[in-house]
């Protein structure tokens, strides 16, 4: 799409990438309210299309198409040989390949993939497919197209946070090589390993920068909610400095570790770099720990939006503007 606003709804904020053009060039967040979305999963359709309606009116998003993340957990991505069929017998087996993740009925869900790779074997094994796939239930495809077109968007894109950044990654002019994708999120720190703007797995860590707000109300003596966040993302009297922050922040950096380690040992090896995004690139002392303690280099995102433009927060857009190039 060459005009588009890619959405990334997180359990604490909504971020937008305007894409006009094929170029990213506004980018909008605002906070959520509270428990509006809960471990990914938006508890009210109605009360989530009144916010992007309201995000639609007071920031003059005027481009109709829309593009959405869903959520790790609303969806599955993965990265699986099949064999080498015609399109309609590859779609038809394609639900086998999610045996191990979807329980219930496969005709509950839409399935698509994308071929990577087509692997000969000197064996006499009959040659294979290279896939990316993903499967996402139809009920809740369903529910997001109609909050969209009630908030007054046309929803062409609905993919996974994986492919969002095969489509970033793909931009860059750089040699391939491996690295991966840090973010730094909320609810979670996400790792997604990366060949060039080739997928290989992610690694989600169950704690995010979320997991400072009960430390901050109680050295304040604030709300662990919203007011714990305020002084978090502002570092208002130097919250994030706090000495149980910092204990938080080396916990960060040991998991962070430990998914660059099973990788490796798992055939992965080394990355050259992590480029990081999430509203935790915003924390310095949480970066400046993960620099101190991580065995490889921290960078950002410039080498996939060519000229940057300082009004934009790149590192919130990050899979938002991905969403739009696909």
């Amino acid at each position: 799409m060459k005009s588009c606003n890619g959405f990334d709804i997180g359990n604490h904020a909504i971020h937008v990438a305007v894409n006009k053009g094929g170029k990213i060039v506004r980018s909008v967040s605002a906070i959520l309210p509270e428990g509006i979305v809960q471990n990914g999963r938006i508890t009210s359709m109605e009360a989530m299309t009144d916010v992007l309606k309201n995000l639609r009116r007071q920031n003059k998003l005027h481009i109709n198409n829309a593009a959405v993340i869903l959520p790790t957990g609303m969806c599955y991505c993965r990265r699986f040989n099949i064999a080498a069929l015609t399109r309609d017998q590859l779609m038809f087996n394609l639900p086998y390949g999610f045996h191990d993740f979807i329980s219930d009925d496969k005709s509950n869900y839409f399935f698509d993939c994308a071929i990577i790779d087509y692997v000969k074997h000197d064996d006499g094994t009959p040659p294979e497919f290279d896939v990316l796939g993903a499967a996402a239930r139809k009920d809740v495809v369903a529910d997001y197209i109609n909050m969209f077109r009630k908030a007054g968007f046309k929803l062409k894109t609905i993919i996974p946070e994986e492919l969002a950044y095969v489509n970033l990654l793909g931009r860059s002019t750089e040699k391939i090589h491996r690295h991966g994708v840090l973010n730094i999120g909320h609810n979670n720190v996400k790792l997604f390993f990366f060949i060039g703007n080739e997928f290989q797995s992610v690694r989600v860590i169950d704690y995010g920068c979320n997991a400072l707000d009960p430390i901050i109300a109680e050295h304040f003596g604030v709300d662990a909610h919203f007011m714990a966040a305020s002084y978090r993302e502002s570092n208002l009297e130097g919250a994030n400095e706090l000495p149980e922050c910092r204990n938080v922040y080396n916990s960060m950096a040991m998991e962070i570790h430990k998914a660059l380690n099973f990788y490796r040992f798992n055939g992965g090896g080394n990355l050259e770099h992590l480029h990081c995004c999430g509203g935790g690139v915003k924390n310095a002392a949480l970066m400046d720990t993960l620099r101190a303690n991580l065995p490889i280099k921290l960078i950002g995102l410039s080498e996939f939006f060519g000229d940057t433009d300082d009004d934009i927060d790149y590192q919130l857009i990050a899979s938002a503007a991905g969403a739009t190039m696909q």
